[in-house]
């Protein structure tokens, strides 16, 4: 009888929750009036950015006809009391990725709030290019905003995790892919917005241990190469920080760039009562971490810093071990002001580059893009961030 009653006060409050994220206004942010002002002082924010929202042959197999990325967040319900979801655009609305209209204004949005340019994930399996027709709208489009690429250089699976279990693209690196890879990005690093340290384009490696070390250095040999003959002077490699890779220099690269959550290192589980009983995720509480600083250390290579404004991808993972992060937005302020502060003070000044995971990664719950119930709040902060630093 008591576990009854205990399960009915939980379903009433958490009833009075999911009314209060349909109906509570009193916390959107507007739009700014005042767009940001880039100086030369300005360091550079770059924003992670996913083109999964159009669909594709792959993905209609997998999942089902018409699927996007928008499946997973519409889908979302509330797990717990506070759970946030699902988390409505607000602005650019749902949109569909085949169409350039939404990435101008997108551009638009990202440019009134100071960040700099995108970080656009590329998705290539020796040859094959999935998630490719955004990129090739950008590059065709006279949108003024920067952008370099990340190549997403996972396994494409079933799980959303880049792991070995229900592969439908195995990433590899074979014979003659350098040459291959080059000849398809080479209309992208020639292209004047896409970002280069002198005259060397930036390329960022996800996950550089998914390769044999030799075969990736020989295959970054190559690819720099190949840009001399073309008119750059390399390329400057960055890999990110995932599965706490640290040795760059060892593995070809010229600098890391963060990628959190993955390498947080203090993570405070949070007990939650789960509306389902089938509920298989983490809640996660990170307030120390940002509080005593622990994103910041000493190192002897290039970093560049990243932050994230909120985490939570039970829209792709409710049921296989996913994250809900909990932190304030006071937080998410003092952890951007401070990496900004860094930069500042530990970077050359061609190298004043900060990443913010992400501008539209709605199915982890990781998005400056304006939502429903908060507005423009993230992207508000981001520029309150960048305005402190004249």
């Amino acid at each position: 009888m008591i576990k009854i009653i205990e399960n009915l006060n939980f379903l009433k409050k958490l009833s009075k929750w999911v009314d209060d994220l349909k109906q509570n206004k009193s916390l959107f942010i507007p739009i700014t009036d005042k767009p940001y002002i880039f100086t030369k002082h300005s360091p550079k924010i770059f924003a992670y950015y996913l083109p999964q929202f159009h669909s594709i042959k792959e993905n209609d197999e997998a999942y089902g006809k018409g699927f996007t990325e928008w499946t997973n967040v519409a889908n979302c319900i509330p797990q717990f009391y506070g759970h946030y979801q699902p988390k409505i655009p607000y602005d650019v609305g749902f949109y569909d990725l085949s169409h350039v209209d939404v990435m101008y204004r997108q551009a638009e949005l990202a440019k009134m709030y100071g960040i700099y340019g995108f970080c656009f994930y590329y998705y290539w399996f020796s040859g094959k290019r999935l998630l490719y027709k955004p990129l090739e709208n950008f590059l065709k489009s006279n949108i003024d905003l920067h952008f370099h690429f990340c190549w997403a250089n996972e396994n494409w699976s079933k799980l959303w995790d880049g792991g070995d279990k229900e592969v439908f693209l195995k990433q590899e690196i074979k014979e003659e892919d350098a040459k291959h890879f080059f000849q398809d990005i080479l209309p992208f690093i020639k292209d004047k917005r896409y970002e280069k340290i002198d005259n060397k384009p930036i390329l960022m490696i996800y996950n550089p241990t998914i390769f044999n070390k030799d075969i990736l250095k020989s295959f970054l040999s190559e690819l720099t190469y190949l840009s001399k003959k073309a008119g750059f002077n390399g390329f400057y490699f960055t890999a990110s920080d995932f599965k706490k890779f640290n040795q760059p220099t060892e593995w070809g690269f010229d600098a890391i760039t963060e990628f959190p959550p993955h390498t947080i290192s203090e993570l405070h589980k949070v007990h939650k009562k789960f509306l389902s009983k089938n509920a298989n995720f983490n809640v996660i509480n990170i307030d120390n971490y940002i509080k005593n600083k622990k994103f910041l250390y000493s190192t002897d290579h290039t970093v560049f810093k990243a932050c994230f404004p909120s985490w939570d991808n039970t829209p792709r993972k409710t049921y296989t071990q996913g994250w809900s992060i909990e932190f304030s937005d006071i937080l998410f302020e003092k952890w951007l002001d401070e990496i900004i502060k860094w930069t500042k003070e530990n970077n050359d000044s061609n190298k004043q580059y900060i990443y913010i995971n992400a501008w539209n990664e709605w199915g982890e719950g990781a998005m400056l893009e304006p939502d429903i119930r908060y507005g423009y709040k993230n992207l508000n902060i981001v520029k309150k961030c960048l305005e402190k630093t004249g």
